[in-house]
């Protein structure tokens, strides 16, 4: 039998995308959030709509446009883009006017998991705070932070709040944004108490003290 490794690097990173910090910082649009779209030189084409379950918003003279993930500013260059084939002067203001639901979701071990609103900057350390904060049995030098990339595809990384508290190592407290989920593992002393447990007290006929020899002898 061998020993979990529960903070054991993978060396693929299990299929996710590499770690891009550029992506999806500042402002970007989710579903729900009401837009303006204002043209000042065509009235008519003005109008606030909503980003609906796909993604898009829709509009009358150029049809669906993918709106979610993007900042204003993304979303105007678009829109722009796409006015210069019906308009002559497709200029266009894209505003914010109200806001759907922004979440997180903790789960691992941590005393309360599950989804959290998002009403500001959080990093990963208030987030687990929210969450009720760590058990006893958590480990906070390999907390996984899954983040949705601009092709939708999921990207990782591993944060160390461990050395965050130590040190105040601003990288280790990730800023979160919308839909990010936070994994808390066991600590690596949590996973030999199990492996004991599981394959040692609850399989041979051992004594409490053969543990405890174990957890002193590796530890």
């Amino acid at each position: 039998m061998v020993l979990p490794t529960a903070y054991a690097a993978p060396a693929d990173n299990y299929g996710f995308r590499p770690w891009n910090d550029a992506i999806a910082y500042g402002f970007r649009f989710v579903i729900g959030d009401e837009v303006a779209i204002n043209l000042p030189f065509y009235e008519e084409e003005s109008t606030t709509t909503q980003v609906a379950p796909d993604g898009r918003i829709y509009l009358s003279l150029i049809g669906s446009v993918r709106a979610e993930g993007r900042t204003p500013g993304e979303l105007e260059a678009e829109l722009e883009e796409r006015y210069r084939k019906y308009l002559r002067f497709p200029t266009v203001g894209v505003v914010p006017k109200s806001f759907g639901t922004r979440q997180i979701f903790v789960g691992g071990e941590v005393e309360q998991p599950g989804a959290l609103s998002l009403p500001g900057p959080l990093g990963v350390m208030e987030a687990v705070i929210m969450a009720g904060g760590l058990k006893d049995t958590a480990g906070l030098r390999k907390i996984v932070l899954i983040r949705r990339g601009q092709d939708g595809q999921p990207m990782m990384r591993v944060v160390d709040l461990d050395q965050f508290t130590d040190t105040a190592t601003p990288d280790e407290n990730v800023i979160l944004q919308p839909f990010d989920i936070v994994f808390v593992p066991r600590s690596t002393i949590a996973e030999v108490n199990l492996w004991i447990d599981q394959y040692i007290n609850k399989t041979l006929p051992f004594s409490r003290g053969f543990s405890y020899t174990i957890q002193k002898t590796l530890y």
